[in-house]
């Protein structure tokens, strides 16, 4: 009975694994913050670096390390207690079954990134990648891994390494004769050994589960090709084919870039050995043992492939957030072979259209195209595709698939916020007369001009063009353009005009046409508005107003960085500086007609997951925003987004930052004069001593239900960043962001 209820929870559980993948919007932490992520970095240092009883490792090994890794921590992109994170752990417990004590010292997450990479800290703290996680194509693979991290940990390898560095880079001990180049390149060797030393101390490890040897080497194998998409499929030219719109196969290429990635590539400069050396390593150390395993997997083969499957949706995610929206095609193509009916990636179809859409017509296509001489694979196509595809044909694509998806999920108001958007676009800057939409399928279009073509007596015309009095250059070219009509390529010459049958279910009605040029009307009526007010505020003796009128304004992670005359950052002064900035946008400015609200990293508590989270998804969200700079268009996780205004009641969020230096005057002419001049030397002196202290406050609003920046102010000041004057500044960063002051109403 015991068993039979086990495997019913197992079973449920993992139809829930099949839910949250059929229903996809985002990985998410769930329950209690660790402490890793709400311990300050401050404390972290002083406790590390006090018990520290190792001579060689000075205080800036504690301090970069503890503030950087905490960084990362606190960007909300390392997941805890999800799905993926805890499977991770469910194999980590079981590689570390006989050895509980070093368990207790780790502490395993996911970090949300393209990069297939994994590491580990000298804390106990080892990340995996989503990236990674993708491209694996098994548990025991992934098992290695984890032994070759938990391995770099137990070997103390990030401390000696700093150590090493230190020395190479100071020119201590037998590094000291050593030119520059030579001293890199010593770093170089000292990681690639470490590699090989993590990889051997891994194996002791594996060897004592019940995993395959044989999966050690082809994790290599994936970790040779991790460059390269998740899977190396043919891509279907149909793949974007709808009932309606047909892209000619002619308009992809037939040959694709061969994978050029060798076992034994070059790897002088590198951190880590060539595959190739690492499993000759390997192979050598293994020797004639014999493993007790031969098992892939160990916890569950189901489990494995629907978490891979979870990390393949959330690099989707990513992709989109960073634009790089042909690698986000490719991967939808992919998981749709297994997903075909999938919202989330129907969606992320929509919106990876949309992206390339926008940045065709704002004349900034090569930012979120890849070079296509560097794509390898079977993923050249799309790229090349993508690369070539006209204005036209990709404006119509893309309303296409939004337009379809729209009418999919009714009610759904995503989609139709895409495809209203990408009208406008097809009605304003597709360079496409409405008029020209034909209300006739492509199909049928081919078959008319094939009939036609048969039924045309193509020598008749020439011998009537030879016999014309035309001149001989015209009878040349008049001659070749009806010998091409009686080629078979002649359907090729309508191919690029695909799009202008794709609507042609919308254009029949006849209003779609009659839309497309009313948006272009109002635009044009807009336009010249805004011209004329432009020219009326030329000679407008009122001033406008300071206020944006905002009621409510998410404070979200305000920023303080300290730099020292090094201009090294202070992190122990930066981190204290940072907490009494959130104390300063959290009071309450009763003379302010503004309600504040505030997100903050080093103020979460074990509880405030959902905190977290949203701090996330805020800074992708800002990233992106600033990415797209001047085309006004929907971020890729607007979706999600309204919820967060939802949540918070108010579409408005603010970013800031105070950035405090110290220099010295630098040496300038007067100063050389001054010396001239006995007398003055002293002068000059104190002038060249003297440290002065300044500021920069810089404040960005941005408003999550049109995805603009609405205020962004950068203030420099020639003070000392002391309380009193950072809270004049936050207060007219405040003010300007507020409506009337309530004295004034």
């Amino acid at each position: 009975m015991r068993i039979l209820i086990s495997i019913g929870f197992f079973t449920l559980s993992l139809c829930g694994f099949a839910q949250q993948a059929n229903n996809f919007i985002s990985l998410r932490s769930k329950g209690d913050i660790p402490t890793d992520f709400t311990t300050l970095s401050t404390d972290k240092y002083k406790t590390d670096a006090a018990e520290n009883k190792d001579g060689d490792l000075d205080n800036d090994f504690f301090l970069s390390t503890r503030f950087f890794m905490d960084e990362l921590l606190l960007s909300g992109t390392v997941l805890f207690n999800d799905p993926v994170t805890n499977y991770l752990n469910k194999v980590a417990q079981y590689v570390l079954r006989n050895e509980p004590g070093l368990l207790k010292e780790l502490r395993f997450y996911v970090l949300k990134s393209n990069t297939p990479n994994a590491f580990s800290t000298d804390q106990g703290i080892i990340l995996f990648t989503t990236g990674l996680m993708a491209q694996l194509e098994n548990e025991a693979q992934l098992a290695y891994i984890i032994c070759h991290e938990i391995s770099h940990y137990t070997e103390k390898h990030v401390r000696n390494e700093y150590v090493e560095n230190q020395n190479i880079k100071k020119g201590r001990g037998e590094y000291r004769q050593l030119s520059y180049n030579e001293r890199i390149s010593k770093m170089s060797v000292y990681s690639k050994e470490k590699e090989l030393d993590a990889d051997q101390k891994g194996i002791d490890i594996y060897l004592k589960s019940e995993y395959s040897v044989e999966e050690i080497f082809s994790g290599f194998e994936v970790l040779l090709y991790s460059y390269l998409p998740f899977e190396d499929i043919k891509f279907d030219s149909t793949f974007f084919n709808t009932e309606h719109l047909i892209i000619p196969g002619a308009l992809f290429p037939d040959t694709v870039n061969e994978i050029t990635q060798e076992i034994d590539y070059d790897d002088v400069g590198h951190t880590h050995p060539n595959i190739e050396k690492r499993i000759d390593a390997a192979f050598d150390y293994l020797g004639d043992d014999k493993a007790i395993g031969d098992k892939k997997f160990v916890i569950s083969e189901e489990e494995f492939l629907l978490m891979r499957d979870l990390a393949r949706f959330e690099n989707i995610n990513i992709y989109l957030a960073q634009r790089e929206y042909g690698h986000a095609l490719y991967s939808i193509y992919l998981l749709k072979r297994k997903f075909p009916n999938n919202r989330f990636l129907d969606l992320a179809m929509v919106k990876a259209f949309y992206g390339l859409t926008k940045y065709k017509n704002n004349s900034r296509y090569n930012e979120v195209t890849e070079k296509v001489a560097k794509v390898e694979g079977e993923s050249y196509v799309l790229h090349c595709f993508l690369k070539n595809v006209s204005r036209e044909q990709l404006n119509v694509i893309s309303f296409r698939h939004a337009y379809d998806m729209m009418n999919k999920y009714p009610g759904d108001k995503i989609f139709k916020d895409y495809s209203d958007d990408l009208k406008r676009e097809l009605a304003l800057k597709s360079n496409i007369d409405p008029d020209d939409f034909k209300a006739m399928s492509f199909d049928s279009h081919k078959e008319t001009t094939t009939e036609t073509i048969k039924t045309f007596d193509i020598e008749d015309s020439i011998r009537k063009v030879e016999a014309s009095d035309l001149s001989k250059y015209e009878k040349i070219r008049l001659k070749k353009e009806l010998k091409a009509l009686g080629e078979v390529n002649v359907i090729s010459t309508t191919d690029k005009e695909f799009y202008l049958y794709s609507l042609h279910d919308i254009v029949k009605n006849g209003d779609f046409i009659k839309e497309l040029k009313e948006i272009k009307k109002e635009q044009e009526a807009i336009e010249e508005a805004e011209a004329l007010e432009r020219e009326n505020v030329k000679y407008s003796i009122f001033k406008t107003s300071e206020h944006l009128g905002i009621d409510k304004v998410v404070v979200v992670d305000p920023l303080y960085e300290n730099y020292k005359l090094n201009e090294n950052r202070n992190h122990l002064k930066s981190e204290d500086k940072k907490l009494g900035l959130t104390d300063i946008y959290t009071q309450d400015y009763k003379k302010l007609d503004l309600e504040t609200d505030l997100v903050d990293s080093k103020n979460l508590l074990k509880s405030d997951v959902d905190e977290y989270n949203d701090l996330g998804l805020l800074m992708q969200w800002l990233s992106e925003i600033v990415a797209h700079d001047e085309i006004d268009m929907i971020a890729s996780n607007r979706d999600q987004m309204n919820d967060l205004s939802n949540k918070y009641g108010t579409s408005h969020f603010l970013f800031s930052g105070i950035f405090a230096y110290k220099e010295r005057t630098q040496m300038k002419n007067a100063h050389w004069y001054g010396i001239m001049l006995v007398y003055t030397i002293p002068l000059v002196v104190i002038d060249l001593l003297i440290v002065h202290n300044y500021f920069e406050i810089v404040a960005l609003s941005v408003d999550a239900s049109t995805d603009k920046i609405e205020f962004v102010q950068s203030t420099e000041v020639n003070l000392k960043s002391i309380d009193g004057i950072m809270k004049a500044y936050v207060y007219d960063v405040l003010y300007q962001l507020s409506s009337e002051p309530k004295s004034k109403k």
